[in-house]
């Protein structure tokens, strides 16, 4: 896998992410308005994807089954 993958795969998980916060459901919710999702948060997501995407996933799945 070369560096070029790596962030590709990082851009797409970001705009992933970026869409599901999108979603006006999602903006509401009140964990989710008081955190800010600029270029700094989303540049950060792309170069540490693995770890955003275990956070992500981690945190969907406690919410899917609460």
């Amino acid at each position: 896998m070369t560096i070029l993958n790596y962030f590709f795969i990082g851009a797409g998980f970001t705009f992933i992410v970026d869409l599901l916060l999108s979603i006006e459901r999602v903006k509401t919710h009140t964990d989710i308005y008081k955190y800010e999702w600029g270029m700094p948060q989303r540049i950060l997501c792309i170069v540490i994807w693995p770890l955003s995407a275990l956070v992500f996933l981690t945190a969907f799945i406690k919410q899917l089954f609460k």
